[in-house]
């Protein structure tokens, strides 16, 4: 009882005096959101659903992003806790880590239909690729239930309210998670920024192996960490298998710039993209090099306007894929060449990062080098994801933050100057909402249509 009454005293104590100053966060982990109408073998309404996660920069002071943005009628959250993880795959906890989560001082909360919701933030000491736990005890849950299909880590079920239990049941998991959107860190000291990762089920981590963490972008986190220079940076994975770049935007698959003010506008501190894009347009949506190149240039271009530094990939091989054709290969092709030709002074990527050099056959460099292929001449194995983290050249990010200190001294020297200037409008629209984000957008469809655009949907997970 005493340690349950300190950590609320310390919560109110910390969001108070935070409360009084500006708050400055980076995003340590996300996920996007969409809806592909799969359920888990149990109602989880009533339930205790145990989700594990692995973050990437450190933090004491935590605040958790939960979404219902898909979602029709309103999400009742009925308790939440984090704590560190006892061991990936196995649902147990480290119970003197047990934290509740709250909601404007409430222990329970509704998100309203087609909303997000932030927590207070909560005093947690979280340590540079700490594995946590988030679990959650639902109450009301709408038929359109959102979360992140290909999660590649299992979640847990308990029958009630179990979200101080030390251990899960092995009886009902699966591959999924729910409702969890994001976690930032408290950064006043603003050292910290993330990089964000932009693609596909190839970013996603198809091919990857459950409960290991090692998506290519898990494969970079690491490194940064382990670099002095490059430890104040996150990742967050913001891919979803099977989507495509461009195209009608809908929940069950939103297309890469269909989804830019949810996935990336709207995560916290990104000041640098890695984009891998454009397989699924050429496979299944049939696009055209022009049009492909067009929405590879619009993402970029976005991008600069938020000041966010933009690497690119070309497409992977996938010569022995069974939806490979000479045309479509014609069409990679093309859109491969302008994406390593094109300068960024002519609309083209900040910097190349040749992730299909990394995992092509030597002697054919339009198939997947067999050791690293997850299989289906497509994918990569989690070896093939390890190649292409192990690729990255770090100095993309160092470099960068020498010249980022320098401009920021500038741009402190001009804010003193314009104190009482207006903010710029592009700012001001980083607070609206989706819905008035899209209107003016010719790439981002305001009507939400249901439609299954990519074959690789079907085998994504």
């Amino acid at each position: 009882m005493k340690i349950y009454l300190i950590l609320v005293l310390n919560l109110f104590i910390i969001n108070a005096v935070l409360a009084a100053d500006e708050l400055f966060f980076t995003g340590t982990w996300s996920s996007s959101q969409y809806n592909k109408g799969e359920l888990p073998d149990i109602d989880l309404q009533g339930n205790s659903l145990r989700q594990i996660v692995k973050v990437s920069i450190p933090g004491e002071q935590l605040r958790f992003h939960f979404s219902n943005i898909y979602g029709k009628e309103e999400l009742e959250l009925k308790s939440v806790h984090i704590a560190k993880s006892a061991g990936q795959g196995t649902g147990s906890i480290i119970m003197e880590t047990d934290t509740e989560i709250t909601f404007n001082g409430q222990y329970n909360v509704s998100i309203p239909a087609y909303a997000d919701i932030v927590s207070d933030i909560i005093p947690f000491s979280l340590s540079a690729l700490d594995e946590v736990a988030i679990t959650i005890q639902y109450g009301k849950i709408p038929f359109d239930f959102i979360g992140h299909t290909s999660s590649r880590t299992y979640s847990f079920v308990e029958l009630g309210n179990a979200v101080s239990k030390e251990t899960f049941s092995s009886a009902h998991k699966f591959l999924h998670w729910f409702t969890i959107a994001a976690i930032d860190v408290v950064d006043n000291e603003k050292k910290t920024e993330a990089i964000l990762c932009y693609g596909d089920s190839i970013t996603d981590g198809r091919g990857s192996t459950n409960d290991k963490q090692n998506r290519w972008p898990d494969v970079l986190s690491e490194r940064l960490q382990s670099h002095p220079a490059t430890r104040h940076l996150a990742i967050l994975n913001q891919a979803i298998g099977g989507s495509s770049l461009y195209g009608q935007n809908n929940p069950v698959w939103p297309t890469g710039l269909g989804r830019y003010q949810k996935d990336v506008a709207e995560q916290v501190n990104v000041k640098y993209m890695i984009v891998l894009y454009g397989v699924n347009d050429i496979l299944y949506s049939q696009r055209a090099a022009p049009v492909l190149i067009e929405g590879l240039q619009e993402l970029i271009k976005r991008n600069r306007e938020r000041g966010i530094i933009t690497y690119g990939s070309p497409i992977l091989p996938f010569k022995t894929n069974d939806d490979w054709t000479e045309e479509k290969n014609k069409i990679k092709e093309t859109v491969n060449q302008w994406i390593l030709n094109t300068p960024a002074n002519e609309g083209g990527f900040d910097a190349i990062i040749d992730f299909a050099s990394v995992v092509a056959d030597p002697n054919d460099a339009m198939v997947l080098k067999a050791e690293l292929s997850d299989g289906d001449g497509l994918h990569p194995n989690y070896l093939g994801y390890a190649a292409m983290g192990n690729s990255i050249d770090l100095e993309l990010f160092i470099n960068n933050e020498n010249e980022n200190e320098n401009e920021n001294e500038n741009k402190n020297e001009n804010e003193n100057e314009n104190e009482n200037e207006n903010y710029d409008e592009d700012e001001d629209e980083l607070i609206n909402s989706d819905e008035e984000n899209n209107e003016n957008n010719e790439f981002d469809d305001s009507e939400v249509t249901v439609v299954n655009e990519t074959e690789d949907s079907i085998n994504d997970e």
